[in-house]
């Protein structure tokens, strides 16, 4: 083989190389952006749907109780009190994420939510138990309204991810794919060049 053909040889074998190394850095990146991806949607799920939905079963607990104790004249600290937990819940929730569905359903929340507890202000030593049935009946139909969403948002947060995780299968599948079509392009130029200068050094004797 001449000096030619070997330099040559080698030049080829590089720039596979180099292929090669340039194609599995920029799949590196892509793994990480997908793993990142994925990582960011379960963080969410869990802190803007998971705990939120915590948040949403008990706030209807609270509405449950209230509605469990109208009967019962001498509870009104007591409802205060219940009071004063929907509306710590209710700040609460409002540092999640909202979708924007969501910020409407929960806005009606706290529009009906203070309803409720002007309804609960006495008027002649007397609660219209009646109005206040259907301001909670109200409250927990916004509660389940926000319960849908959770498992809605929830169910789309998921999808999200596993498509990341389809397309970075799909994504290292292609890479084998073309490692393996590279190792024979190089070999395939190796026995090709060798042959070749075997012939015309064949030729060149002759």
């Amino acid at each position: 083989m001449s000096k030619k053909s070997s330099f040559s040889n080698r030049i080829n074998i590089g720039f596979a190389l180099l292929v090669v190394f340039l194609l599995v850095f920029a799949t590196n990146r892509i793994d990480k952006r997908h793993f990142e991806t994925v990582q960011d949607t379960l963080k969410t799920v869990y802190e803007d749907r998971v705990v939120v939905q915590d948040y949403v079963y008990k706030m209807n607990n609270i509405m449950h109780q209230k509605q469990l104790q109208l009967k019962d004249s001498s509870t009104t600290d007591n409802q205060n009190n219940l009071n004063k937990e929907f509306a710590t819940l209710i700040n609460v929730f409002s540092t999640t994420g909202l979708t924007r569905n969501e910020s409407k359903t929960f806005n009606d929340l706290k529009r009906n939510f203070e309803n409720l507890k002007r309804t609960e202000i006495k008027i002649d030593g007397s609660v219209n138990s009646k109005k206040l049935i259907q301001n909670i009946e109200v409250i927990k139909t916004d509660l389940n309204n926000l319960a849908l969403i959770q498992v809605s948002e929830s169910r789309t947060m998921i999808g999200v991810a596993q498509k990341s995780l389809d397309t970075n299968k799909l994504i290292s599948n292609l890479e084998i794919i073309f490692l393996i079509l590279t190792g024979v392009l190089v070999q395939f130029t190796i026995f090709y060049r060798v042959k070749t200068s075997n012939r015309v050094s064949s030729k060149t004797i002759d």
